[in-house]
């Protein structure tokens, strides 16, 4: 008989969010790294603005110092993302700093964040249910982005081999669009109950209804989705997910249903059962759960009954695993990677086999036939945009490979020129703009960060509803570019500047 428990994974790479104090909580949501996610050349630094926003707004409240924000559009800025080559897209955000600090201050006020860690365990006391996303702060000299990919590895990976042991079948499961669909008064139903946030819909005493306000202050009263791109956010979207377990629970409890094992990494579950027709009720199950929420399972990404080890691990990490990963001429070894970046785009095991290709080339004096390898990477990037930043690392190496600097000059026009084709580009673009900085710093962008590392005025965020000019000064989005670290800023991106994989990964 299996007890469908699930263990506490290994938690040697970070500390959990729940288990910190208020004052620690805190301090680690206003990190600059928690700020934002969003993978940005180390000339970019939310610092600044948010030290200089956290002095004006320690012990006063955001209404005191402004008017409306949700009477106003553009609050937040929205960079796109292009996710697939194509015309797929995610707007990336950088919530605006003003509201970002004042709902961090609220969180973390004593008693709320009391009643967020309670409701914390009230989801994780669930004995069939694991839920291994919650935000991580790594250990001293690592990174936390490199924790939460470790605790995802040891967690979800390593846990689903061990329950072959246990179970004989897996069902995978997604959320389409999370993020955007998840309906922000179910917020205050995570945190406090249905029934009474409803009762108490307008109390601001509540934080699950001050979490709401903020978010529509965000996006100009909208009450459908939430910014995606901090750790903030993370963590109110794992509280509207913890609610969806809690719900699932109970269903299956009524429905009898005791034989099975949930893991989930945020909007990503996986079903373990012992035969196919409990994994599909379960399922059913979830399917209506969500419903009640505005979410709904993604059809695309839902598999029927698998077994248990071969499953494990993603199909592109298999097919990795299985393939000829490597070759001794550096061409070759490319063009490997190119073949299988046809078959998985934009897939997990492509970021790490070009992660190690970079890792090869950094050690290289001499390269042959740079601009073809160029043309490669570069199509790797336009049809797989989530590599680009490490794309931009292998690319810089290879411009320093030409023999002059207007051979360098003209492959970066040239690259410029292909993935313009690409809509929806502008974090592509700031890491073009990256490895052309050296050699061509007055090549046009659109993107604004891009215009901002140019020196050009740019509203990054609305900010016509502050009315302090000490608050709207320190809002300044020109202080979030380095300008020494630009001037310093060699041509070649080192291993460090976009390296966050846990090595157990690979």
């Amino acid at each position: 008989m299996t007890t469908g428990k699930t263990r506490e994974p290994v938690q040697r790479s970070g500390r959990s969010l729940l288990q910190m104090t208020a004052a620690q909580a805190r301090a680690f949501l206003l990190k600059p790294e928690s700020y934002c996610r969003i993978e940005l050349p180390v000339y970019f630094t939310f610092a600044p603005v948010l030290s200089g926003v956290q002095k004006e707004l320690s012990g006063k409240a955001l209404t005191d110092l402004s008017s409306k924000p949700q009477d106003h559009e553009s609050v937040n800025y929205a960079m796109l993302s292009n996710k697939d080559g194509r015309h797929a897209w995610r707007p990336l955000q950088l919530i605006h700093p003003a509201l970002y600090v004042s709902l961090v201050h609220r969180i973390t006020e004593a008693g709320h964040w009391k009643v967020i860690r309670e409701r914390f365990k009230e989801f994780q006391k669930l004995g069939h249910f694991k839920c291994l996303s919650i935000p991580l702060r790594a250990a001293p000299q690592h990174q936390d982005k490199a924790a939460q990919i470790h605790n995802w590895w040891q967690g979800i990976e390593q846990r689903s081999i061990e329950l072959a042991l246990e179970y004989n079948y897996v069902f995978h499961a997604d959320i389409t669009d999370c993020y955007a669909a998840i309906y922000t008064h179910s917020i205050s139903w995570a945190i406090h109950g249905k029934a009474e946030a409803k009762a108490r819909r307008r109390d601001k005493a509540l934080i699950g209804n001050l979490i709401d306000s903020h978010i529509q202050d965000m996006r100009h009263g909208q009450t459908n989705g939430i910014p995606q791109g901090s750790v903030l956010m993370d963590l109110v979207a794992e509280l509207v997910l913890g609610y969806a377990d809690l719900e699932l629970s109970d269903r299956l409890d009524t429905d009898g249903i005791t034989e099975y094992c949930i893991l989930r990494y945020r909007d990503d579950y996986r079903v373990f059962v012992q035969s196919p027709q409990i994994g599909e009720a379960i399922l059913k199950a979830l399917t209506e759960t969500l419903i009640d929420l505005g979410l709904k399972l993604n059809a695309s990404k839902t598999t029927g009954a698998q077994l248990v080890v071969s499953n494990a691990l993603k199909p592109d990490k298999r097919a990795w695993l299985r393939s000829r990963q490597g070759d001794r001429n550096l061409q070759r070894h490319l063009l490997v990677i190119h073949a299988y970046g046809h078959d998985f785009p934009n897939s997990g095991s492509l970021i790490v086999a070009l992660t190690h290709f970079h890792g090869r080339l950094t050690h290289m004096n001499r390269i042959t036939n740079p601009l073809v390898l160029v043309s490669v990477t570069t199509d790797i990037a336009y049809n797989s945009p989530r590599a680009f930043p490490v794309c931009a690392a292998i690319i810089s190496k290879l411009l320093s490979a030409f023999a002059t600097k207007s051979e360098r000059v003209d492959a970066i026009h040239k690259i410029n020129t292909k993935l313009s084709q690409l809509p929806n580009t502008g974090h592509m673009e700031v890491w073009l703009q990256r490895i052309g900085h050296s050699f061509v710093p007055g090549l046009e962008y659109k993107e604004k960060l891009c215009r901002l590392v140019k020196g050009e005025p740019v509203v990054l965020w609305n900010s016509d509803w502050i009315t302090s000019t000490k608050l709207k000064a320190a809002l300044d989005p020109s202080r979030i570019v380095d300008r020494a670290r630009l001037r310093l800023l060699k041509p070649v991106v080192k291993p460090k500047e976009i390296e966050v994989f846990a090595p157990e990964m690979y």
